[in-house]
């Protein structure tokens, strides 16, 4: 549990607690990619719960790997979703709603036969899947040779399924927010602080009304308990990327989109309990967090 006052102080303050914040996870960044450079794997699988930071720590590891002469490979394993349409008609028949967060949203047939020609370092095609049309439209041919080094991306790279696929010479890393929050009267969780993440990246950069977010948080905490968090201590490496002033930060961006909740919606309650714990905090505006912050995924 961290425990926080609700102010900070002057800019040079705020100023100063941001550095704090960031040279903190920064430093463990640079540990984890040290270790995984001296054990010289040629498979990461970087995964962990919505809205934990796994697109900074993959930029971070491409960075520091390249620099020490590996050439590095992005998979997203989004990428290996099956078709739209073929999950809609299994929904339909099951008479249930899609759960694109379960291994059975993903071609692991696919998956299996890709990373098994990866393993064996030959040309291989992997899927480019397009959100909107809901299928796979192109793909890209990488060709691996003694340097490579591909990380595997996204929630399922924890899933027993996924990772039974990499072989021996891989190693897990496992990104979260790990820490509770209590600052002033009010309590925060760690799910409730990936989901303040969320509702903000959502509506920026994903067209997604807060009222929807909340909407499928319900079910995206239960694949989190059912598929990821069971498997957590499984990883190689944990990283925490809780941020102790992002909290000050979603005062300044949150409120403003939890204001178009109307009142007679059933997600008001939620939004308006968010914005009462808000009420009383500073406020750290955006042009004060660094460029390449994790947050940054969040707030853009």
């Amino acid at each position: 549990m961290i425990k926080l006052n609700t102010r900070i102080g002057s800019e040079s303050q705020k100023i100063d607690f941001i550095r704090e914040c960031e040279n903190k996870f920064e430093a463990r960044l640079d540990e984890v990619c040290a270790e995984v450079i001296r054990d010289s794997v040629k498979i990461i699988a970087l995964s962990g719960p919505t809205c934990s930071g796994k697109t900074t720590t993959a930029a971070k590891l491409t960075e520091e790997l390249t620099k020490n002469g590996a050439d590095v490979h992005l998979v997203s394993i989004d990428n290996f979703f099956r078709e739209r349409d073929v999950l809609d008609r299994e929904a339909i028949m099951q008479e249930k709603s899609i759960d694109y967060d379960s291994v059975s949203a993903i071609d692991l047939d696919l998956l299996a036969k890709r990373t098994a020609s990866i393993i064996a370092g030959d040309p291989t095609e992997l899927p480019i899947y397009d959100f909107k049309l809901g299928k796979a439209t192109h793909s890209e041919t990488v060709d691996p040779d003694e340097h490579s080094v591909f990380i595997f991306e996204g929630i399922q790279a924890i899933y027993p399924e996924v990772t039974a696929l990499f072989g021996d010479n891989y190693k897990s890393v496992y990104i979260c927010v790990e820490d509770d929050l209590e600052i002033g009267d009010y309590y925060f969780g760690k799910r409730e602080l990936r989901l303040l993440r969320r509702l903000v990246r959502d509506y920026k950069f994903r067209g997604a009304s807060p009222e929807f977010t909340f909407f499928l948080w319900r079910s995206v905490a239960a694949n989190e308990d059912r598929s990821i968090l069971p498997y957590a201590d499984t990883a190689d490496i944990k990283i925490n990327s809780f941020m102790a002033y992002e909290i000050f930060l979603m005062k300044t961006v949150l409120p403003e989109i939890l204001a178009l909740v109307p009142d007679t919606n059933p997600y008001f309650a939620k939004a308006y309990d968010i914005c009462r714990k808000l009420e009383g905090l500073d406020s750290i505006p955006t042009e004060l967090v660094p460029k390449e912050s994790l947050l940054r995924e969040f707030i853009g």
